[in-house]
């Protein structure tokens, strides 16, 4: 046991139902009172996914930490109902935090802490607004799990749905065999999964998986694989029931990255009180869904971007001020630059300085792969031929890098895309070499003018950095399907061969491309496994055996006039 803590492990915890839920506490081995941080997670409490707050550490500076088994996993009692969690983790994340502010331990101010599923949790609790909680930090997380990217694009963040399934199903399953039921096809199934989820992926249609013939793995899959409907989206978000402060943690190669700063911006205009809408803030890196640290993909933002001491202060200092009353100043937004590599503060996001400006697509038509004639600047278009290429959805184009976590033979974050680029379904716009240093910081959008020979498709974007040496580095991606293009989670179909302008969201980065570096654009209509592939047809996710391929056509001329734009910060 670490000299100075004491670890009370199990503690049971009675919610108002009577169930049980146990924890294991972290809190100085001394006599008096401490402000409490909870983590309640469903993949174990001996391994707390809560990022920058280590139960050991922040003991040490004073603070009881309480990690809990969610209801129905591992050590707590009763049934785990991924499919209502709002209904089931509201009121046990509110019983939790008042149960906590009861103990002797603990002086009565209590926040949360936890990332990805752990984050959604948190704002489950924050919306049922128990008395005692006085702050909350979600990292790397939503309001609904496994929406990403954001649910306005139309698409389904695939393979975080079929990867979390053999995270968050063994203990399922071994529940279910401990009460006399027969699971051995079930472990068979999802062991292949596990073995070979390559396979699996490509199975059609994934709907007729024998693992759906599983009521509970059904009802977990089919959660992430379908959109929510408009008003069910809003229903969920009660921005105006949160009523603390908010230290909203992200990276910017995480699936989440969009959330992040969509949520804490909602809540600074719709939040419960004037307290909490003056006090919610942003803490973004350069990191995907896993711890932080300073390497990532193919490059590295040296040792701030990973310095654990530095990033534990910054979120002690946000718990430090809410929990503990003290003077600390905490930025609104404190964001990494990467290649410039280096913390900056920023009264706002996107900050003050940074203006929207235009990049141009232009061709003779031929853009395909990175040797076509492709290119990008400031320059309006005028008259100029479009650009076409097939998707095939039997062939998409892979994922290489980018936002995600966890896929198997691939890595997250900046990687050479140089590989897709060969591909002839890969258009590629790539701008003069820069006279000078160019940082481009805030969210990012290419508004496309498109048209498609399908009922339905998608459209695909990336932002990389061309460097001297021809390697092409991920900066930012987004994607859009077509008949979700107004953004409102409303589909609305498209006309086959009608021109359409689509806004597509590549989300939010802060980097310096170098002079003597090209920016370059890639649109194309897959991203795969990332993201489920259209199979063309306009049906649901997961239910075609076979999909349709489609002529696709990017149009830049003076009447669509296709542009990236881009962030610009004044020199």
């Amino acid at each position: 046991m670490p000299a100075g803590i004491r670890i009370d492990f199990d503690v049971p915890m009675r919610m108002r139902d009577g169930t049980v839920l146990r924890a294991d506490i972290y809190r100085p081995d001394a006599p008096g009172k401490y402000p409490a941080v909870l983590i309640r997670t469903p993949y174990g409490k001996d391994r707390a996914f809560s990022q920058l707050v280590h139960p050991v550490a922040f003991a040490r500076e004073g603070y009881a930490v309480v990690v809990q088994d969610i209801r129905g996993r591992f050590a707590s009692d009763g049934v785990w109902e991924r499919h209502r969690m709002f209904e089931v983790e509201g009121p046990d994340g509110y019983d939790s935090v008042e149960w906590i502010a009861a103990e002797p331990w603990c002086d009565g101010n209590v926040a949360t802490a936890g990332a990805s599923y752990l984050a959604t949790l948190q704002w489950i609790t924050a919306m049922e607004a128990p008395p005692h909680l006085k702050a909350f930090a979600p990292c790397n997380g939503d309001i609904a799990p496994g929406i990403a990217p954001p649910p306005e694009s139309g698409v389904v963040a695939f393979y975080a749905a079929a990867n979390a399934l053999p995270v968050t199903a063994l203990d399922h399953i071994d529940r279910l065999e401990a009460a006399g039921q027969d699971v051995i096809e079930l472990r068979r199934e999802l062991e292949r999964m596990m073995r070979d989820p390559d396979v699996v992926l490509r199975h059609l249609p994934f709907r007729g998986l024998p693992i759906f013939r599983f009521e509970p793995i059904r009802l977990m899959l089919e959660q992430r694989l379908e959109l929510p409907t408009a008003d069910a989206w809003r229903q969920r978000r009660r921005y105006d029931r949160v009523n603390v402060p908010g230290l909203h943690i992200g990276g910017w190669f995480d699936q989440m990255e969009s959330a992040v700063f969509a949520n804490c911006s909602r809540l600074k205009r719709e939040a419960a009180s004037e307290f909490a809408r003056a006090n919610q803030y942003l803490l973004i890196g350069p990191w995907d869904h896993g711890s932080p640290r300073s390497a990532i993909g193919e490059a590295d933002f040296g040792p701030a971007a990973g310095d654990e001491r530095l990033l534990r202060r910054f979120v002690l200092d946000f718990y430090d001020r809410f929990l503990r009353g003290r003077d600390v100043r905490i930025p609104a937004v404190r964001y990494f630059v990467m290649t410039a590599n280096e913390w900056r503060t920023a009264d706002s996001w996107p900050p003050p300085d940074v203006r929207p400006t235009d990049w141009y697509l232009h061709s003779r038509g031929r853009a395909n792969t990175a040797d076509g004639d492709g290119t990008l600047s400031r320059e309006e278009p005028d008259d100029e031929p479009s650009d076409t290429y097939v998707y095939d959805p039997s062939d998409p184009v892979p994922t290489v890098g980018g936002r995600f976590w966890g896929m198997r033979g691939e890595v997250p974050g900046p990687r050479d895309q140089g590989r897709i680029e060969r591909r002839n379904d890969v258009l590629c716009y790539t701008s003069a070499e820069l006279p000078r240093d160019l940082e481009v910081t805030g969210p990012v959008v290419l508004r496309l003018f498109a048209a498609t020979s399908a009922v339905d498709t998608d459209f695909a974007a990336k932002l990389t950095d061309v460097f001297p040496d021809g390697r092409s580095m991920l900066v930012a991606e987004g994607i859009q399907r077509a008949r979700y293009r107004r953004r409102d989670l409303v589909p609305e179909p498209i006309e086959p061969h009608r021109v359409y302008e689509y806004d597509i969201h590549l989300g939010n980065t802060s980097y310096v491309f170098r002079k003597g570096h090209r920016i370059r654009l890639h649109v194309t209509s897959s991203n795969f496994p990332l993201y489920d592939r259209n199979m063309n047809t306009g049906r649901a996710v997961g239910e075609d055996a076979e999909g349709v391929p489609a002529d696709q056509t990017v149009f830049h001329d003076r009447n669509h006039p296709s542009r990236l734009v881009l962030p610009v910060r004044k020199e």
